[in-house]
């Protein structure tokens, strides 16, 4: 689907479809197997459907059976490509999930140590504070 506000500079073929965007009337161009589809406007992002141009039938959009089998092959090819990586992520997903679990582990065991510091900081501050007075007294 092509920007038709650029149709001084786009050639548009005798088998493209013209029609506006019935939400925003944005002007829009698609290819003659476009037809009867739902296409999303690049404007306002409206799902619409394609016209039919008048004397069309959806049948005499039907592929011959070489092209509908090199579509199919392409897509076969695809789906396998798409499934490595789908389980390429899959596997980065538990590998970060798992290197999520060790920094959390991490920041915990940080806190506790911290923890545990706090409470000598505030020991070493009282026994301070006690030498501080006793050598007042003194």
């Amino acid at each position: 689907m092509d920007d038709t506000n650029d149709l001084q500079d786009a050639e548009i073929m005798a088998s493209d479809i013209v029609f506006d965007c019935p939400q925003c009337g944005h002007n829009l161009v698609v290819d003659y197997r476009a037809a009867g589809l739902q296409v999303p406007c690049p404007d306002c992002g409206a799902i619409i459907q394609a016209p039919i141009p008048d004397g069309m039938q959806i049948e005499d959009l039907d592929s011959d059976p070489g092209e509908l089998l090199q579509q199919l092959l392409q897509s076969r090819r695809m789906l396998v490509k798409t499934e490595a990586a789908a389980q390429q992520m899959g596997d980065k997903v538990v590998e970060l999930t798992e290197e999520l679990a060790r920094c959390r582990a991490i920041i915990q065991s940080i806190r506790a140590r911290l923890e545990t510091l706090e409470e000598a900081n505030a020991m070493i501050s009282s026994t301070h504070k006690d030498i501080l007075d006793s050598i007042a007294e003194i």
